[in-house]
């Protein structure tokens, strides 16, 4: 089954599928340092359980642009969060507008498994980020039970995986990004990078 529409299939039960996860969601998240006023770019958003939180960190000077390449998650996101603080963006993250750039923060939540040339891309969404800002990639299930989950639910994600920390940390600093946190446990995954605040010579 072709990508999107193994994922439009899925959007009327996601938020029931993945509300186990909800508490670890805020565990690894609430560990990223974010300012009131911050540009958020969250990919891979699907029908909003990241938007919330973010919307709930910002100001009102904050901003949130939400990505998904389904248009059936981004249906229900728009009809349960009405916030001009909002832009829904249905695109996909290796073809993302020109225009989505200038971040403080970008985020790939329980997305870069199913990443078709992850390195590629994480080089492409640093781009995006302002000097000084984060990237970060982060997960509500461990690694093994990640890749254990994938594998048994089969279809069109049945191959994706989530890399080892030393390849994933090679991708970041191939990106330019300097990692400042790694915590790799049992029920969730976060990596995180700063891109320098300085424009590189």
């Amino acid at each position: 089954m072709h990508r999107v529409a193994f994922f439009d299939d899925l959007a009327p039960r996601w938020d029931e599928l993945s509300r186990t996860g909800d508490s670890r969601m805020l565990e690894v998240l609430g560990q990223v340092p974010i300012v009131p006023q911050a540009r958020i770019l969250d990919l891979g958003c699907g029908t909003g359980r990241t938007v919330r939180y973010f919307l709930g960190r910002l100001g009102p000077a904050g901003r949130v642009s939400a990505v998904d390449f389904s248009p059936r998650m981004l249906q229900i996101l728009k009809g349960s969060i009405r916030d001009p603080r909002l832009a829904c963006i249905q695109a996909d993250v290796g073809e993302l507008p020109e225009s989505l750039e200038g971040f403080d923060l970008v985020v790939l939540f329980d997305l870069l498994p199913h990443l078709e040339r992850p390195r590629e891309i994480l080089i492409d969404l640093s781009r995006r980020l302002l000097p000084g800002g984060q990237m970060v990639l982060a997960h509500d299930v461990g690694r093994e039970e990640l890749n254990r989950v994938h594998c048994e639910q089969g279809g069109a994600v049945r191959a994706d995986r989530l890399p080892g920390d030393d390849l994933l940390v090679a991708w970041f600093q191939d990106a330019g990004l300097e990692v400042e946190d790694l915590q790799a446990t049992p029920s969730t995954y976060l990596l995180r990078g700063r891109k320098s605040p300085r424009p590189l010579r």
